[in-house]
């Protein structure tokens, strides 16, 4: 959204964005068609490409081969974080036949998976309001990982997946016609 100098101050013109509180998690999770992998809590609080490569050869080589049977060839599609596109972390996709969708580095993030996210913030705050509420260090964070296991399993649609697999290359095609600029996604 763009605004003129006048602007500036007015009510519609300012978006506030909340910082450092409420309860966070990083979870990782694919899906492909109208499937769902599984929704893996990282707890470190830290998360590096070693910790990255032990969730993928936990849980995406099994998921993969899953994948691989329900679709044929495929690819697998992550950002260009520095963690996901770390030599070490290519490698271990290339020792476990994964091939992986090359990414831009300052690309507009056309992946699906962000419009779930979204989805899921709200299914998590209808179901658990007060979760954020919550008293406890590491107790609330294994609280929030259970809560968005439940949603994930009994809250998320297999229609809306799908949908979101099925729009992917219209996604890349708007990126490649906006060249790069903005687009509906």
């Amino acid at each position: 959204m763009f605004r003129t100098a006048e602007e500036k101050w007015d009510k519609d013109c300012i978006h506030g964005v909340t910082k450092g509180a409420g309860i966070k998690l990083m979870v990782w999770l694919c899906i492909w068609g109208r499937n769902k992998g599984p929704l893996i809590p990282i707890f470190e609080k830290s998360v590096d490409r070693f910790v990255y490569i032990g969730v993928l050869e936990d849980d995406l080589v099994d998921v993969w081969q899953e994948v691989e049977d329900t679709v044929g060839d495929s690819i697998f599609q992550q950002d260009g974080a520095r963690i996901y596109t770390a030599r070490d972390t290519m490698a271990s996709f290339a020792e476990n036949h994964i091939p992986v969708m090359e990414w831009p580095p300052n690309s507009p993030d056309a992946n699906p998976i962000e419009h779930y996210w979204k989805r899921m913030k709200k299914k998590l705050h209808h179901r658990f309001p007060n979760t954020h509420k919550t008293k406890g260090g590491p107790d609330v964070r294994k609280h929030l990982a259970v809560a968005r296991n439940q949603i994930w399993a009994q809250d998320i649609e297999g229609e809306f997946l799908e949908k979101l697999w099925e729009s992917v290359p219209n996604r890349v095609a708007a990126v490649l016609d906006a060249r790069g600029w903005y687009t509906k996604y």
